[in-house]
């Protein structure tokens, strides 16, 4: 259970939105056990006045003030049950908002070398399915358990100072809590082989469909398919023998609350024949323990998968220390390159025995700009990423001269706008994506770097302008137009020092000429360094380095 205490921790800062939530959820159970309490002992003490009157007894009974009360319950029920659905639900969301943010901002700060090890299943698995199945954590579980057992408390207060010799009809209620962690321990592996196996589906899904066309060519689409049901069936058969369970876990609850209410009922007859307690009273508390069976009838499907939650909370704990992704250091300062050079000697990186970048050795001093040309293969976007601080494990030496900074120090990535060989742009607007490098830059610094790369006229005629879908990976733009998109987002960043890798893939000769010229205020006062096939294809520098 120590994989869920940093999740815990986590979610308890919003501990004022869970008390609320857990006060709703509470008076709605409490309500339902008044509702249900109330009116028995009414229905009993309305028969029983009716018997007596007929018998030739005087009698009075006062219907208004209990008829009130059951009207009070039963609108106090409806109300605390809508506001703790949607106060709940809303604070759910909120808590995941809380982890998601935090889990994705932890997994970016990884070595790149970690990050590409990763599949994009294993991202998503991360991001959703593991970070989904922390749900049960307050709604589920922490919540109802203890309204429950202040429910119950509640109960047994008021039993033990009307009648304390009922109290052993409540022994049943007892055994609820051994059951919830016989059921826990006999689902734990279950529930964990099912989140587990779900992420393996899913990732094993991915790929079959991204290499569906050289599957098919190759005749081995049938065979993946048939895989993929088999693993599909084996987890629904985990999934089903789960549920069978949980199912005997709430059947088994069930009866022991019956068995509760019945031996309430039976002792309280008892009592009545001896005059200790009203027949009403015997009836109110007889329905007050089977209506706790509501709150009770939560917790089977709660501690049955628990084991799911425990090894998503283990699995998120692998990727890092929660409490270094909550005190990440920041750093604002983006001048490094500015007053510093950038010097690189020895700089090399092999993986193995693969050279993927042979020693080079180079000097970058503020606003100097640096074209580095080679053919495919030779090295260049090792070199853009281990300046960029991607790669940690190279050898020799790259830092700054004369403050030594290093790439793994935080000033050294804020001092960096990168545009890689491969740029990535997300499934939302314009906006959104631009406003990724400088997120207060307004509409006018929007139109001007889009005016920069030849694609303000592109945007304009889009029809919602900047706040425009442009689709998964701009999808909806050509590949020359995303391209140039990525390039203003590269442009909009403040930094001093530029890494542009190849940023006119995809552009024709005369649209790089336009934009080469009217970017150029923007590579004022910057450091850059420029990579691609060859110098014609690059923005005008001072120094040329050849690799390969």
């Amino acid at each position: 259970m120590g994989e869920l205490t940093p999740w815990l921790r986590l979610i308890l800062r919003r501990k004022h939105r869970l008390t609320a939530g857990g006060l709703l959820m509470l008076a709605t159970l409490l309500s339902g056990i008044g509702l249900l309490a109330l009116s028995g002992w009414f229905i009993t003490a309305t028969a029983l006045a009716g018997a007596l009157l007929a018998a030739g007894y005087a009698m009075t009974l006062d219907v208004y003030v209990p008829g009130a009360g059951i009207r009070f319950f039963a609108l106090t029920r409806t109300v605390s049950r809508y506001f703790e659905r949607l106060y709940n639900h809303d604070t759910v969301l909120r808590l995941l908002a809380d982890i998601r943010v935090m889990v994705f901002a932890a997994m970016a700060r990884q070595p790149y070398r970690q990050q590409a090890k990763r599949k994009s299943a294993d991202w998503l698995s991360r991001l959703t399915g593991d970070i989904n199945a922390l749900d049960n954590l307050y709604l589920q579980w922490l919540a109802p358990s203890a309204v429950v057992l202040l429910a119950f408390s509640l109960i047994t207060l008021v039993l033990a100072s009307v009648q304390w010799q009922l109290l052993y009809a409540l022994l049943p209620l007892a055994l609820i809590p051994p059951l919830l962690f016989v059921l826990f321990k006999i689902c734990r592996k279950a529930t964990a082989d099912s989140q587990e196996g779900l992420s393996v589906l899913r990732s094993a899904a991915l790929d079959t469909l991204s290499g569906q066309a050289e599957l098919m060519a190759a005749r081995h689409w049938q065979a993946h398919t048939d895989t993929l049901v088999t693993h599909s069936h084996e987890l629904q058969e985990l999934r089903s023998r789960v549920d069978r369970n949980i199912s005997l876990g709430q059947s088994i609850t069930t009866l022991l609350v019956q068995l509760s209410a019945f031996l309430v009922l039976v002792g309280g007859l008892s009592i009545w024949q001896s005059g200790g307690l009203s027949g009403p009273l015997v009836a109110l508390f007889t329905l007050a323990v089977m209506a706790l069976g509501e709150g009770l009838a939560m917790l089977p499907q709660a501690y049955g998968q628990l084991g799911a939650t425990l090894v998503a909370a283990k699995r998120l704990n692998e990727d890092r220390p929660l409490a270094t992704a909550a005190t990440a250091i920041t750093c604002n300062d983006s001048s490094l390159f500015r007053d510093q050079t950038l010097m690189a000697e020895g700089l090399s990186l092999r993986i193995e025995a693969t050279p993927l970048l042979r020693p080079l050795s180079f000097r970058l001093a503020p606003g100097e700009r640096l074209a580095v040309l080679g053919p495919s293969g030779s090295g260049k976007s090792t070199l853009a990423d281990l300046v960029a601080g991607l790669l940690p494990d190279y050898e020799g030496t790259l830092n700054t001269l004369p403050g030594h900074a290093l790439p793994s120090q935080p000033r050294w990535a804020a001092s960096i706008s990168y545009l890689p060989q491969q740029s990535w742009l997300f499934a939302d607007t314009v906006r959104a994506n631009l406003l990724l490098a400088r997120s207060e830059a307004d509409d006018e610094a929007l139109w001007q770097v889009l005016h920069a790369v030849a694609l303000d006229k592109v945007i304009r005629r889009l029809p919602q302008g900047l706040d425009s879908f442009i689709g998964e990976q701009g999808q909806y733009l050509s590949g020359g137009e995303g391209r140039r998109l990525a390039l203003a987002r590269a442009l909009l960043r403040p930094a001093s020092l530029l890494i542009l890798d190849e940023p006119f893939t995809g552009v024709d000769e005369s649209t790089r000429a336009l934009v080469t010229e009217r970017m150029a205020p923007y590579l004022e006062s910057k450091t850059c360094l420029f990579l691609g096939h060859a110098r014609s294809h690059l923005p005008n520098t001072d120094h040329q380095l050849s690799l390969g």
